[in-house]
């Protein structure tokens, strides 16, 4: 485990001064612009209150689900396991496979092959197969949680459907545009959203839509550094008021226009623009709803306008870095995942738009921008 935090600390750094980078050649490796931080973004965070991900897992614990799950003594068996296989074989369907194997990746556990299989690492055969003399997964100090139902689940049920709308509708930190989900989205996102406005992508636009915009956790760096561009935040109706309540504290309330809006409330009412901002948002969100978006913004754009979408992205091998397979892990419960900048490129050339391309920001964030002809 003290290799794998190394390699959270190696991988998941990236640079503030983004480059911009072709789409065709970006292979995502944070090496090509890491950067060491200057303090322990942990300690900030909990002297603020303040988590990454909304629930609190270790990474012992991912490593523990795994050994249950068999994925390791599955994938020894096979030699070279694809995820449908091993969703066959085990008690995980495909979304649970994906999610413990992207984090088993990401630990160096298991190797993600370009053709779709996987293989486990010398490391994972030593210590995590059963006949091994060195196997440790009995002596694993996991929390006694069970894998979550939407990772063994084969169809979705009612009863779960329930849950999880429950739970978001009970709890204040998961609430949608409740002050407290707003204040950790802002904490969250705030420097990668300083980043992505000092990329320079945003100096020609004259009217800006921030789609989905939660805190204003990018309007509000936006309306600093460009007070000649006209900023609509458009967010759903019930944040609003707290949104605002922010919008007031630092001055921008005249500034940044707010705008009641739900994305999937088809065809958008939005104000004239040449440029729609969406951050991260899509990763909550299955392909299909991904490319109705995406779609939708091609139409209300002009000739010449321009989409970004700013996401916490997988390199290329989806194999990290560590911080991107968490989130992945996270999306997985509730229907999304984090994708790769190809996936993403992809999806706004199905869409329409053309030249695309791919600026790092930071903490793993990535600016996909394209335009419509």
């Amino acid at each position: 485990m003290l290799l794998a935090l190394d390699e959270l600390r190696r991988m998941d750094r990236h640079e503030m001064s983004a480059r911009t980078l072709d789409v065709s050649s970006y292979s995502g490796d944070a090496s090509e612009h890491s950067w060491l931080p200057s303090t322990d973004l942990a300690d900030l965070l909990n002297r603020v209150g303040c988590k990454l991900i909304s629930r609190d897992r270790p990474l012992v614990l991912y490593l523990a689900w795994a050994e249950q799950a068999g994925l390791f003594e599955e994938i020894a068996d096979l030699g070279s396991a694809s995820l449908a296989q091993l969703a066959e074989r085990t008690c995980l369907n495909e979304a649970g496979v994906d999610a413990l194997l992207g984090v088993m990746c990401s630990l160096g556990l298991v190797r993600n092959h370009p053709h779709g299989t996987y293989t486990l690492t010398e490391t994972a055969r030593e210590y995590l197969l059963r006949s091994s003399p060195f196997f440790i997964g009995e002596h694993l100090c996991a929390p006694r949680r069970r894998i979550p139902k939407p990772y063994t689940d084969r169809r979705p049920r009612l009863m779960t459907r329930l849950a999880t709308k429950l739970i978001l509708t009970l709890s204040p930190t998961l609430r949608f545009g409740s002050a407290k989900r707003l204040a950790n989205q802002h904490a969250r996102n705030l420097s990668a959203s300083i980043a992505a406005v000092r990329t320079g992508e945003f100096a020609n636009v004259r009217c800006l839509v921030d789609l989905a915009g939660g805190s204003g956790t990018f309007a509000i760096p936006l309306a600093q550094t460009h007070p000649s561009v006209r900023i609509i935040l458009a967010e759903l109706p019930r944040a609003l008021k707290n949104v605002r309540r922010r919008l007031v504290a630092q001055n921008l309330d005249s500034r940044i226009e707010l705008l009641g809006v739900d994305v999937f409330a088809m065809p958008w009412t939005l104000p004239d623009c040449d440029g729609i901002f969406i951050g991260n948002f899509l990763h909550a969100f299955s392909d299909r709803s991904c490319n109705a978006i995406c779609a939708q913004a091609f139409e209300r754009l002009p000739r010449g306008g321009r989409i970004w979408l700013h996401e916490m992205l997988w390199n290329a091998r989806m194999d990290g870095p560590l911080i991107t397979a968490l989130w992945n892990a996270t999306m997985r419960l509730a229907g999304g995942r984090q994708r790769t900048a190809g996936e993403l490129s992809d999806m706004l050339l199905r869409a329409g738009f053309v030249h695309e391309r791919v600026t790092p920001t930071a903490a793993a964030f990535h600016l996909i921008s394209a335009e419509k002809p």
